[in-house]
């Protein structure tokens, strides 16, 4: 299998090619480009001649175009494939034995570990030639939300039958690795399997290779590599995701007048207040992306209230906060779009005057917890020595390992066992690296069987949803009770 075609039509490396950079990522040099505050990743697993191509580099930038953070690591450590001085290509198979895409699979799983423990929320892959057989293994799990394998190499029928996530398969008319014939088996088998979303396509024309090592002066050979990027990026937008259900599940019916609280304005934010204005201790509470107006959210800060705080749930959102009016799972296609304007970063930054206008009124101690978009709000500002006295997180959003290192106050993380934005074993990260902090008070506690937004958006006639959501509330209080004196 490993004969002319798979050499190919060489590139000319080039290490300073691309618009990204080359940083180490889960131990393996990687050339990533996009912003790395993305929740959305793409990795791209090269053929046999490496991360240093310069088209394959000019693809992942892109992507990262699209809004994706695209890593292209490193998975030869150095020693990629090289044509023989007469052009020869007798040393493949050679080559291919101390490079076996085995390896490359076992590789790549600790590149997602490594996204993942930076807090990104879906990954998508694409292998090309070599690449593909470590992409289709990816495919065969749940390490990845979406899979592109192009001009594919070493896949097999069987690899095929055993996939189960969305994937594409972009293959070439002249292609003996892959031919016309294989790639419409391959067809047959994903349309068999109906509940797996599966797009192939055989491009007319073109020899392997062609996506990524195409002549850039032939206009010819550049217009179908454009076209399979295009297929590849609509793949990745439709199936790479922050926005599943999780995010947006069980959204609230928002009432403007819930609550037994008021609502006035406190450093020019709307905000819902509760409790007693003479209280020296507050605390902020805010809120996931369906916003302020949400009972059950307004409910414990009166519960908070209660037992001596002033309670303040700011509109961050300047009335416009995510609608979640399109059944049990919200509006989630929408959600990215909205998420480009309501970052949780500006919520920080408007937080910090709403601090100062509490303290102005005699307040001494400031407690905040931030609920899945709000706990990013909130672990930003717990970075600070001098906005907190204590932090809450509840089922977090978008927060990473970093964001953890660097809290200075006292913190409680809640997770829960059903939570595909901070799934079990990111929020372990987070507790060994605050373990590791012993100059710092932390706490993190994973609810099992309950579901990323139980603490706040749980059916108020579901005894046992209510038990977990008030086991959650006693841990906040107990919290704050016991850091904000």
């Amino acid at each position: 299998m490993s004969g002319p075609q798979c050499c190919s039509n060489p590139p000319t490396l080039n290490p300073t090619s691309g618009s990204g950079h080359v940083e180490k990522l889960g131990g393996l040099d990687s050339y990533l480009t996009g912003s790395p505050d993305s929740k959305l990743a793409i990795v791209l697993v090269s053929d046999i001649f490496g991360y240093d191509a310069p088209n394959l580099r000019k693809l992942a930038d892109k992507i990262a175009a699209a809004g994706f953070f695209a890593v292209v690591p490193d998975f030869f450590y150095g020693d990629p494939y090289v044509l023989a001085a007469d052009g020869s290509r007798d040393s493949l198979p050679a080559w291919l034995k101390g490079h076996g895409a085995d390896k490359g699979f076992e590789d790549v799983k600790v590149v997602i570990e490594a996204l993942k423990s930076k807090g990104v929320c879906a990954i998508g892959a694409v292998g090309f030639c070599w690449g593909a057989k470590v992409v289709v293994e990816l495919a065969k799990g749940d390490f990845i939300q979406a899979a592109v394998l192009a001009h594919p190499s070493f896949v097999t029928l069987d690899d095929i039958k055993a996939v189960k996530v969305p994937i594409s398969i972009l293959g070439a008319e002249i292609d003996r690795m892959s031919p016309p014939e294989l790639v419409k088996q391959f067809e047959e088998a994903l349309t068999a399997k109906s509940e797996i979303k599966s797009h192939v396509k055989i491009f007319p024309k073109v020899s392997h290779g062609w996506t990524v090592r195409y002549d850039v002066s032939d206009e010819e050979a550049v217009k179908p590599a454009e076209e399979a990027h295009k297929d590849m990026l609509d793949w990745f937008v439709n199936h790479v995701k922050m926005s599943g259900p999780a995010c947006c599940s069980n959204p609230p019916a928002l009432n403007p007048a819930s609550g037994s609280g008021l609502v006035e304005k406190l450093a020019g934010l709307d905000s819902y207040v509760t409790g007693s204005p003479d209280s020296k201790l507050a605390i902020l509470l805010i809120a996931d992306i369906f916003g302020y107006e949400a009972p059950l959210l307004r409910k414990l800060a009166d519960k908070i209230a209660a037992v001596g705080y002033f309670v303040v749930v700011p509109d961050f959102f300047y009335g416009d906060a995510f609608p979640g009016d399109a059944g049990p799972v919200g509006n989630s296609s929408a959600l990215p779009i909205w998420l480009k304007i309501h970052i949780p970063i500006k919520a920080c930054e408007a937080a910090k005057p709403l601090v100062e206008a509490l303290k102005s009124r005699g307040v001494s101690a400031i407690g905040a917890v931030g609920f899945c978009w709000g706990a990013k709000a909130v672990v930003e500002l717990a970075k600070y020595d001098n906005f907190l006295h204590a932090a809450v997180l509840c089922h977090p959003s978008f927060v990473t390992v970093d964001d953890c290192k660097a809290v200075k106050v006292p913190i409680s993380i809640l997770g829960a066992e059903i939570d595909p934005i901070s799934p079990p074993d990111v929020v372990k990260q987070f507790e060994e690296v605050l373990t590791a902090k012993t100059e710092i008070k932390s706490h993190v506690k994973i609810f099992p069987k309950v579901q990323h937004g139980w603490t706040v958006r749980y059916n108020a006639e579901d005894e046992a949803a209510v038990k977990c959501a008030e086991e959650a509330h006693q841990d906040i209080l107990d919290w704050l009770f016991s850091h904000l004196k």
